[in-house]
């Protein structure tokens, strides 16, 4: 089992060297000068040369590409061309102002989902299964900012539950002293408690509305891997043996767990790529906001460190998840441990026969 964690590490870290060269070489591809960006359109060809020679931009790919690999697996991930400031302290400082929303949205969409799922599959074919194959879909056809720009519309607009969407401080809040950078971390070892209650508060549309965009497709994933269970060869024989419903749905969650282990890892992946469309709605300083400015900017270490941040976290994800299935799963375990064995040859199989 520890040889099949490390082979799936060494897999993972050749991911990762084929996720650097991806962002390097995509990147570097794109159209456009970053140093006539960074100056402006009326920028002299001599000044846009000077700032190609700062930035090591007029350098051969290759010698690019080399020094580009060697910084990122030492953790230096560049600095911003338009701030100067170092790319990965950036990145460290506003992914807990990205996490204070984003899992607590997991978490509820997790809740919502596999509770809406489990009652739909319980509920097939009546009113109930009905009403959530309909709310699914609306769900799944309305886009992320959409259901933002609802919510903010219902409960700021309308109702005056929620406070102005302008960030995670008002104009009265304080900020802590500075520890980390991290506003939330800050607030906590500074011991301001109604600061960290009034970042939760002004989190909780974002919370809300990451919650009710990925607990449909969760949902959906948990009532259509159950329906399949449900009308399985075993789970006819656990009524037949007059289990309790309670207890064959007990099973027949166990049996699906690692298709659903797998898709909470996606909708996490999937909440790190999306969540630059929260944070602008709600105008919110994270990871995801930031990447985009750097985006529209053309700020190539930016791009590229995100990038990497974002595929090293899946990659690391995918890892814990194939580890923990293994160990979870019976059947997984033996084909892993099977498949190291070396096979027998005919000869030496009949002999030990």
């Amino acid at each position: 089992m520890i040889r099949y964690i490390i082979s799936r590490l060494v897999i993972a870290f050749l991911l990762l060297l084929g996720l650097i060269t991806l962002s390097f070489g995509l990147v570097s591809l794109l159209p456009g000068d970053p140093a006539v960006a960074l100056l402006g359109e009326y920028a002299t060809p001599a000044d846009v040369a000077r700032i190609n020679a700062q930035l090591g931009l007029d350098l051969p790919f290759w010698e690019r590409y080399l020094d580009y690999m060697g910084r990122t697996l030492r953790g230096d991930l560049g600095q911003s061309f338009f701030t100067g400031s170092p790319v990965a302290a950036e990145i460290w400082t506003r992914l807990p102002n990205t996490l204070v929303y984003l899992v607590p949205g997991l978490i509820l969409a997790l809740v919502i989902g596999m509770a809406s799922g489990t009652f739909a599959a319980y509920k097939y074919g009546r009113f109930a299964d009905k009403s959530f194959t309909a709310g699914v879909s609306v769900l799944m056809a309305m886009p992320e900012f959409v259901l933002a720009l609802l919510l903010l519309f219902i409960f700021y607009q309308q109702l005056h539950l929620a406070p102005a969407p302008l960030g995670m401080l008002s104009s009265a809040d304080i900020p802590p002293p500075k520890v980390t950078g991290a506003v939330p971390i800050d607030a906590v070892l500074a011991g301001k408690w109604d600061l960290v209650a009034s970042i939760l508060g002004r989190a909780a549309l974002p919370i809300i509305t990451m919650g009710l965009f990925f607990a449909a497709p969760f949902g959906k994933t948990v009532r259509t891997g159950l329906l399949q269970v449900l009308n399985s060869p075993q789970i006819e024989f656990a009524r037949a043996c007059g289990l309790r419903p309670a207890q064959v749905y007990r099973y027949a969650l166990s049996d699906v767990r690692g298709s659903l282990m797998t898709y909470m890892v996606l909708l996490f992946a999937a909440s790190l790529s999306g969540a630059a469309i929260i944070e602008s709605v709600f105008s919110w300083p994270g990871v995801g906001g930031w990447s985009l400015d750097g985006v529209l900017k053309g700020d190539v270490p930016v791009i590229q460190g995100f990038v990497l941040i974002m595929g090293a976290t899946s990659l690391l994800g995918y890892v814990i998840l194939d580890a923990l299935i293994t160990l979870l799963d019976p059947r997984t375990r033996s084909n892993a441990v099977a498949g190291r064995k070396r096979p027998q040859r005919p000869e030496t199989a009949a002999v030990s026969a």
